[in-house]
């Protein structure tokens, strides 16, 4: 029994063939739109991620000031309250060479009172208005290497920031900070912050810690 050939596919119509042709230009145009969409997507989503990123370095340094603030308000004792400012510019701002000076009574000379890493014999008296150390202290005004702010530069070792300390608009002193440790050569936002916080809280605390009991400098 014979069989029959078997049978041509129908040849598309011209119509049929632009029909099929619109088609696939419209799905090109979906196709397209999607990954546009998606392009948004990704960017918005790193730009969600570095806002997180932001947020979370701004709440890590939020904790920072706040345990900054905490230390300086845990004892009246001078010798601690010096050991607990040390502390915190090792190991907030990065750096093992400091100096924390004093106006004497006179208001006429910065007496150095506490430091590390750096040759104290140079520092040990800078009368006010000498250098960057002494011009912080007469015109109160945060000195930062690397921003230019502050009084200009003079002799004496390099300095990366010097930060007056108040008791109101009055000038107690100054934390003079040197060198920087390696993993941090620079100074941040988060630095100026706590500087702007030592400016307020600590020349207070220190202050008070200069009487014992009966009134009398300690």
């Amino acid at each position: 029994m014979s069989q029959d050939p078997p049978s041509k596919p129908d040849t598309p119509t011209p119509e049929a063939l632009q029909g099929t042709e619109e088609r696939l230009g419209e799905l090109r145009a979906e196709n397209a739109a999607l990954r546009t969409q998606l392009d948004a997507l990704h960017q918005e989503r790193a730009r969600l991620e570095a806002r997180l990123s932001e947020a979370d370095a701004r709440v890590t340094n939020l904790v920072g000031l706040c345990a900054a603030s905490h230390r300086l308000h845990e004892t009246f004792e001078r010798r601690a309250l010096l050991d607990i400012l040390r502390d915190i510019i090792n190991n907030i701002v990065g750096s093992e060479e400091l100096g924390i000076f004093e106006l004497d009574e006179q208001r006429s000379t910065l007496v150095l009172v506490h430091s590390m890493g750096i040759e104290p014999a140079e520092l040990q008296s800078i009368p006010l208005g000498s250098g960057i150390i002494g011009q912080t202290a007469l015109t109160g005004q945060l000195f930062v290497a690397s921003e230019g702010k502050g009084p200009p530069a003079g002799s004496g070792p390099a300095l990366t920031a010097c930060v007056p300390l108040r008791i109101g608009s009055r000038v107690w002193g100054v934390i003079a900070i040197f060198g920087m440790l390696p993993h941090k050569p620079t100074l941040g936002d988060s630095d100026l912050e706590l500087f702007a916080l030592l400016e307020k809280q600590a020349g207070l605390v220190l202050a008070a810690s200069e009487t014992d009991s009966d009134g009398h400098r300690s």
